[in-house]
């Protein structure tokens, strides 16, 4: 009995001891939120308060600084979030999850979300360049000299968070704007049931948004006969091996999806001052998409729901107006069906004639696996997803056609960080519309403001395309890409976006 009770005293020790690690990892793993913490790279002091929601007050003497600080508490609180953030936006989700996320990865290194970011990024200059990188100094130098240790998610993977860099933050936009489209999917789901059905069935199954009319088109089922796209091609089908890329990519699209928003004027309040309410329905996640701060330095106060990954309030208020958004969905995106030339597969089918494809090379690092090489090429409409599909034989057979995909959210000139601090500083409706006129291009949304005056304004600012009178598919279903009546001819003029 005696060696029972030593077991029995061991056994006990053992547990004390996991308890107590287990009790000193979660006070490690929380943020230091008293005391003074001495961090490079800031030009002055930096004030962080936390009320007793844990909500902070980030006090600064200028817009570096006060970035700077959003980016550390979005470090200290989000740091798993900024993690998948970051991998979302590069591809590198099977770096931490192994073979199951390699469908993912290769799907958004054909996307090139992070490719274009880099472009993006390039073009950013000024204040919300140096706001962009300030703000990754913040989570960087945090993580570097701060962090006691990592949050669990890292411990249970083993990993170690990555730095982040204002790439990322480009990318996350890019990812932001696919969660809140997703007309492409629409489209693969036209593809698919053109197989079996004709296009008036299709409208029945797929109909128009209630009291427009069901929209005219060229019968598409033909046209993909016509190419060959539903013939066996060595027992496969093209087109249905297309239409299954939405199983492998980032979920996205709106349909069934709702938001609501309004304001009322104050001439129609009994205080004499505007009412302003928002109810973006995002999906719920946990942690929840949305951070809430009060960033404040000298001219500027501003309030409300930040995003990690980003150095900005998105939705709130400031001294002299409220502001909030929902989601609009028009129609950015457009699928190409591109023809390769049948003796020199670097080129495709233009209305001028063969182009030769933009292609580049990928490495994909995935857990526990070699790592997997892929070839990924662009086309004059933009990148070509079905690459992302060519390692498996269910989902990109060898084909005389690829799909390319035209996208206004992997434009070069999209920033929607320097809208976002222009909005912080608006004064009024007028500086809230004259911010998002020219500034705001993905994803388009229904933005409601009230200023201090009483005034009001509801503005849709975004980049939508017009689609030429002769396009007979009217941006529906994927089009033949060498056929230049399919192309966009520009884009929806802002004055019809705009309202006081």
């Amino acid at each position: 009995m005696r060696w029972l009770r030593r077991l029995a005293l061991l056994l006990l020790l053992v547990v004390l001891l996991l308890g107590l690690a287990a009790w000193t990892y979660s006070r490690l793993a929380l943020p230091v939120t008293d005391g003074e913490l001495r961090l490079q790279g800031l030009s002055g002091e930096v004030r962080i308060e936390r009320d007793v929601h844990g909500i902070p007050t980030i006090h600064a003497g200028n817009l570096r600084d006060l970035a700077y600080g959003l980016g550390v508490v979005h470090a200290q609180d989000r740091l798993w979030q900024l993690e998948t953030h970051r991998r979302i936006g590069a591809g590198q989700l099977a770096q931490a999850f192994g073979e199951a996320a390699l469908g993912t990865d290769r799907f958004l290194r054909a996307l090139g979300v992070r490719r274009a970011a880099q472009g993006q990024w390039a073009r950013v200059q000024g204040e919300p360049r140096t706001a962009i990188e300030a703000y990754a100094a913040g989570i960087n130098t945090w993580v570097r000299t701060q962090m006691r240790a990592r949050p669990p998610e890292f411990v249970i993977l083993g990993l170690q968070p990555a730095e982040w860099t204002p790439v990322d933050s480009m990318a996350w936009g890019t990812m932001m704007a696919w969660d809140l489209g997703g007309n492409w999917s629409v489209e693969m789901l036209r593809l698919r049931l053109a197989q079996r059905l004709p296009v008036d069935r299709i409208n029945e199954l797929l109909p128009p948004y209630t009291g427009e009319p069901v929209p005219v088109t060229a019968d598409y089922g033909a046209v993909y006969r016509q190419l060959k796209l539903a013939a066996a091609d060595g027992g496969r089908s093209t087109a249905l091996a297309w239409a299954r890329l939405p199983e492998i990519a980032p979920p996205s699209g709106i349909e069934g999806v709702g938001s609501n928003n309004w304001v009322v004027a104050g001439s129609r309040t009994t205080t004499g001052k505007p009412l302003l309410a928002n109810d973006p329905h995002l999906k719920l996640s946990a942690p929840a998409l949305w951070y809430f701060a009060r960033l404040k330095m000298p001219g500027m106060e501003v309030a409300g729901a930040t995003m990690p990954g980003f150095p900005m309030v998105v939705l709130g208020q400031n001294q002299h107006i409220a502001w909030g958004f929902t989601n609009t969905g028009p129609d950015v995106q457009d699928l190409y069906i591109e023809q390769v030339k049948p003796d020199d597969p670097g080129q495709y089918r233009t209305p001028e004639g063969y182009a030769r494809f933009e292609t580049a090379q990928e490495v994909i690092q995935v857990r526990g696996k070699p790592d997997v090489t892929m070839t990924v090429r662009r086309t004059r409409h933009g990148p070509v997803i079905s690459d992302a599909g060519q390692h498996d034989d269910a989902v990109g057979p060898k084909s005389g056609h690829v799909l390319a995909l035209r996208w206004t959210a992997l434009d070069a000139d999209i920033d929607p960080v320097s809208v976002g601090l222009a909005i912080g500083r608006a004064d009024s409706v007028d500086a809230f519309i004259a911010a998002t006129r020219d500034g705001w291009q993905v994803p388009m949304q229904n933005m409601v403001v009230a200023d201090r005056a009483g005034r009001i304004g509801l503005v849709l600012p975004g980049r939508v395309p017009v689609r030429r009178p002769d396009n007979d598919l009217k941006g529906l279903a994927p089009a033949p890409g060498w056929d230049a009546r399919y192309d966009w001819a520009g884009w929806l003029p802002k004055e019809a976006l705009f309202v006081e």
